[in-house]
């Protein structure tokens, strides 16, 4: 495998107190597999298209993509007794990557591990009718082939990297999710004297982490995959001339629409937290 590495940063401090700094980093990191703790782990969860034993160079799970961060602070003492300071601290960065996969085992060697082939266009997509509940009974919603088409080229439409893959098996890891941004923003404030002939001071400090999400509900939130995971294909069989037919995946009984949703996680809301400190030397 290979890896690089880029960044750099700028920082600068100024006499009225204030500090800034800045920094940028991008990577690539490539590998034929991610290795697991025994061989059959590292070969049963390796996504792969071609030949197993030869995988070829491909994204690592662990690849960093890119990251930005900056970092600010002000403080201001005066009449001797007391300092006040200011502080934001805001980040971006990739937040992971995973591999398009068929939900089975689409060539028969008994491992779900297969990468999916991005179609040039609707002639090329050969999906099978399905119903959900699959016993297609009663009021069972029916998903044709052509719905299944359709929606497959509008899930094609809005995902990156599917769009600009057409005709080409997905590569493994190569789907980024996409960055989160977040802030985080706090307020120091201390007071000190001089109590027998020693330094005395107390302080008063708020933290506000992820302090975006405090501004607007939809600032700060990570991004997941839709359903889970990237399995949106499942290979339901061959037609009668021995082609492959597929059957696209269902989200909350309807046909999946979007790559990605909100996480719903902790750090995707913003916290407040209070602290007050007493030091003397």
């Amino acid at each position: 495998g290979r890896s690089w590495n880029i960044d750099g940063s700028l920082e600068r401090p100024f006499d009225n107190g204030l500090f800034v700094k800045a920094a940028y980093n991008y990577g690539v990191a490539k590998n034929t597999i991610d290795p697991g703790s025994i061989a059959s782990g590292s070969w049963n969860g390796n996504p792969m298209a071609n030949d197993p034993n030869n995988p070829g160079l491909s994204y690592s799970a662990n690849s960093p993509g890119g990251r930005f961060f900056l970092a600010t602070s002000w403080r201001k003492e005066y009449f001797s007794f007391g300092g006040t300071t200011l502080s934001l601290f805001f980040d971006a960065h990739t937040n992971g990557n995973t591999s398009y996969t068929f939900a089975n085992d689409m060539n028969g060697d008994g491992v779900t591990n297969d990468l999916i082939y991005i179609p040039r266009n609707i002639s090329e997509m050969n999906f099978r009718q399905f119903c959900v509940p699959a016993s297609c009974a009663g009021t069972a919603r029916v998903f044709t082939a052509a719905d299944q088409a359709t929606a497959f080229e509008a899930f094609i439409q809005q995902d990156d990297y599917l769009k600009s893959h057409r005709g080409q098996y997905a590569q493994r890891n190569a789907l980024f999710f996409p960055w989160v941004k977040r802030a985080d923003f706090s307020i120091q404030q201390d007071v000190f004297t001089d109590f027998a002939r020693r330094r005395n001071s107390w302080q008063i400090r708020a933290d506000i982490v992820n302090v975006g999400n405090l501004l607007n509900k939809h600032w700060g939130i990570g991004q997941r995959i839709v359903g889970g995971n990237a399995q949106i294909l499942t290979n339901a069989g061959a037609d009668a001339l021995g082609r492959a037919t597929y059957q696209l995946k269902v989200v909350n009984n309807e046909l999946i629409n979007k790559t990605f949703e909100p996480t719903a996680l902790r750090t995707d809301v913003f916290e407040i937290q209070l602290g007050f400190r007493y030091t003397f030397n």
